[in-house]
């Protein structure tokens, strides 16, 4: 765990850095806009082409502040969070820090996540890693052009509530010997299934009835 800090603790400093980085480029870029706005394209040859780049900036520094809104997130997710963590935020924050992964199978990421904080047992970091090992293993078996999906189920009796990830188009059932141990740790367990994979987190006190 000290190693943990120490690399979060860097991460949360860099990042918040980088955030501000985005910002100046984001403003020169909105200033440049603005200007050949009101004098129309300098005529220079393919001068034309220089509103378009300057929209291509502008998409590119939003996905770059998303990218390091939700890393600074995470580098602070050990700390802030030691006992116990928002499954949804927490779901969130990986999937789009794994979006690239998705990208490389050439399948889609979707998340089925709006529904209230879910507060479940473990620090937040393990509670990430135990995402992120989820769907590295749905990953695995999809194909390319396949529809990865996460969502929640409900608790049950037994006071445990389900993230559930899941591969439209696969068949196969998902290695779960590496999230095992993890979902151990956090006091939940995970199964799988056809194309499907899910992880049983224990809900913190004040939501259910798992005790730590």
């Amino acid at each position: 765990m000290r190693e943990a800090l120490f690399i979060g603790g860097i991460l949360a400093s860099v990042t918040h850095d980088m955030q501000n980085v985005m910002a100046i480029i984001k403003e020169s870029g909105a200033l440049a806009d603005d200007i050949l706005t009101i004098n129309g394209p300098p005529r220079l040859r393919h001068g034309d082409k220089l509103t378009t780049a300057l929209v291509n900036i502008q998409e590119q520094v939003k996905r770059g502040r998303d990218l390091m809104l939700m890393l600074n997130g995470f580098a602070h997710a050990a700390t802030d969070f030691p006992e116990c963590g928002d499954l949804v935020r927490f779901t969130r924050q990986i999937a789009t820090l794994d979006q690239r992964m998705a990208r490389l199978k050439e399948c889609s990421l979707v998340t089925d996540l709006d529904v209230p904080p879910v507060l479940v047992l473990g620090n937040a970091l393990t509670i990430m890693q135990s995402v992120h090992v989820g769907l590295s293993a749905m990953l695995d078996i999809c194909q390319a052009n396949d529809v990865i999906r996460i969502g929640i189920v409900p608790a049950g009796e037994d006071g445990r509530i389900s993230l559930r990830i899941s591969a439209e188009n696969s068949k196969k059932q998902p290695d779960i010997q590496t999230m095992a141990p993890l979902m151990t740790e956090l006091g939940g367990e995970c199964r799988s299934g056809e194309g499907v994979v899910e992880l049983r987190y224990s809900l913190a006190p004040a939501q259910g009835t798992a005790k730590p």
